[in-house]
């Protein structure tokens, strides 16, 4: 956490509008919440301290994890249950929606690999509705699979996909048979942030294609040693944890 907070500050300090988003798999989606490998025993006030601290734009809470925080969750993040959940951002003049879709277990079980046609078509109806947004960010909990079954539905009516869940991780993705979409998947252990640069913007009401180096570009940024801390977030945990 303390690398990661050295990331985004280096970012918020480049002259470019930046927007931080934290995903689906920020925090197990199972009831034994938050997952141990990334907070050890640390108590719900403990790791809501820690998150503020992030100053993230928007982050993502399955229904189990805001329970598990209890009445107030970290400033920010917002909780998704059976219906997509949108959140509005100008970002450097760009009107942007960000999109937060429902787990797969939505009108079936968590064993479910691709979304339902339902479940699907809540997703795009929320895109629809976004349709005045010059940037439309879909974060999805789907996994690889689910994700991969939808990309031609989304494109067009997201520019960008941040997907979460199983599969495999990558900085960012525009494949020739979706354009239009950017799809990036993050580190479900959270060793590293990936970053996507727009050096272009989607013209409204008009077909639009990402390509690399010219309109779009991605990188995945490790949280290795060669990292250093910050120290307002070294410095908060055990102050935090003393509470």
């Amino acid at each position: 956490m303390a690398r990661r907070a050295t990331i985004l500050e280096r970012y918020r300090r480049e002259p470019v509008p930046t927007l931080t988003l934290v995903g689906a798999d920020e925090f197990a989606p199972d009831a034994d919440l938050p997952d141990p490998a990334k907070t050890g025993k640390a108590s719900p006030e403990t790791v809501r301290a820690v998150y503020d601290a992030l100053h993230v734009d928007c982050g993502m809470l399955s229904a189990d994890a805001a329970a598990w925080f209890g009445g107030k969750k970290p400033e920010r993040f917002l909780e998704v249950g059976d219906r997509p959940v949108t959140r509005r951002f100008n970002v450097g003049g760009c009107s942007v929606a960000v999109i937060l879709f429902p787990p797969l277990s939505v009108g079936g079980t968590s064993e479910t690999e691709t979304p339902t046609p339902k479940l699907l078509a809540s997703v795009l109806a929320a895109a629809d509705a976004a349709s005045d947004a010059a940037l439309r960010i879909g974060i999805s909990p789907w996994g690889f699979e689910g994700e991969f079954a939808v990309r031609e539905a989304l494109e067009q009516r997201f520019h960008i996909l941040l997907g979460g869940g199983p599969g495999a991780a990558f900085s960012g993705e525009v494949n020739a048979q979706v354009p239009g979409l950017i799809w990036s998947r993050a580190d479900r252990d959270g060793r590293s942030v990936m970053v996507i640069d727009l050096m272009a913007l989607p013209e409204p009401g008009v077909p639009f294609t990402w390509e690399w180096g010219l309109s779009m570009q991605a990188q995945e940024v490790r949280l290795t040693s060669a990292v250093p801390s910050d120290p307002r977030m070294e410095a908060l945990l055990p102050k935090a944890a003393s509470r």
